[in-house]
Order: structure tokens, then C-alpha cells, then sequence
């Protein structure tokens, strides 16, 4: 089991982020380990998302 987080900082973040069809609401959101390695394929090809784990904005912890 993995934990992503997703910090709502600002006004200009969308209130939830979807990935690969997965609704991701402000705060720790629980994820398998399947779920980890789609996850983290999927971010590598979006430059958004990339940028919110650069920012700290998106975390994922195994």
C-alpha cells in the first residue's frame, strides 16, 4: 500500500486531480502498488504533473 499526496496550496490548483480515471482529492489518498507503477509511468509523460511533484505540490510515498 502507497500513499499519494496532493497539497491544495493555492487558488489556481483544481480542487481534485484525476489519473487515469482515479479521482485524487486534497490530502493523503491511499493507492495499491499496481496503481503506484501506472501512476508513476503516466506523470513521467505529463509535464503538469511532473511539475507538481517538483513543487512538492503531489507526493507519492511507497
Amino acid at each position: 500500500m502507497a500513499t499519494l499526496n496532493y497539497k491544495l496550496t493555492g487558488k489556481y490548483l483544481p480542487p481534485q486531480i484525476f489519473i487515469l480515471g482515479i479521482c485524487f482529492v486534497p490530502g493523503v489518498n491511499e493507492i495499491s502498488g499496481e496503481q503506484v507503477n501506472e501512476i508513476r509511468k503516466f506523470i513521467k509523460t505529463d509535464r503538469l504533473l511532473q511539475h507538481y511533484l517538483d513543487q512538492k505540490i503531489l507526493s507519492i510515498q511507497d
